[in-house]
């Protein structure tokens, strides 16, 4: 079987070291590559770069790991290897404490370190960075990314194509809109509504997400 990582930035390097660790007891793949559309490169880490078009006409058995953190491209790419019919997979790393009764959807990222909590619901396609811990029965959405330790409490709401800065929290039984991006350090005493920027201890609203990114074009 094939892997294809898609982007070639840091974070993409980082995935492939979580990928190797994850074949070296699963033999899953017999090769892995790099996809990037937006930049011409020929080999990162001793590795093919491909685009996605061809990536998907490959005949050989594939799957595909979105390892960027922008959200909305991270939905975007996921719309695209599903339009071509690119099966999603998901990385664990076996440092991770998974409750058996959680749900993790396809794609998803989880990085060493991580705990999740009994009854916790990670959206397909989101990214869970190190050392971070998500509370019981907390339900993150679809293509999110959750940075280097956080903590979410209990029985949260987090929606879809949210960003969560590294050392941020929530509080329990919050509700955290879609859109929504919560800066480094912000820890969230009140629900936060869909597109807003939220910063601080406690976490205030600065202004409207009015772009939808978190870095910026």
């Amino acid at each position: 079987m094939l892997l294809g990582i898609y982007g070639t930035g840091g974070f993409s390097r980082e995935v492939l070291m979580l990928a190797e660790q994850v074949n070296n007891i699963d033999h899953r793949w017999n090769e892995i590559v790099f996809i990037e559309d937006m930049k011409e490169v020929l080999k990162l880490e001793g590795k093919s770069v491909l685009q996605l078009h061809a990536f998907a006409e490959i005949e050989e058995e594939k799957e595909l790991v979105i390892a960027v953190g922008e959200p909305s491209v991270r939905e975007e790419v996921y719309g695209l290897a599903k339009g071509y019919g690119i099966r999603l997979c998901t990385l664990i790393h076996q440092g991770v404490y998974v409750d058996k009764t959680v749900s993790l959807g396809e794609g998803s990222i989880i990085m060493g370190g991580v705990y999740l909590g009994s009854h916790a619901v990670i959206g397909a396609n989101t990214v869970i960075q190190l050392n971070t811990i998500i509370g019981h029965d907390t339900n993150i959405g679809m293509h999110c990314t959750i940075s280097s330790n956080c903590c979410i409490s209990g029985t949260n709401q987090i929606g879809d194509r949210t960003y969560l800065g590294f050392l941020s929290g929530t509080k329990q039984n919050l509700k955290v809109g879609n859109d929504v991006i919560c800066s480094a350090g912000a820890i969230v005493f009140r629900d936060l509504p869909d597109a807003v920027i939220a910063v601080g201890n406690p976490a205030r609203i600065m202004k409207k997400n009015e772009e939808k990114r978190v870095f910026g074009k």
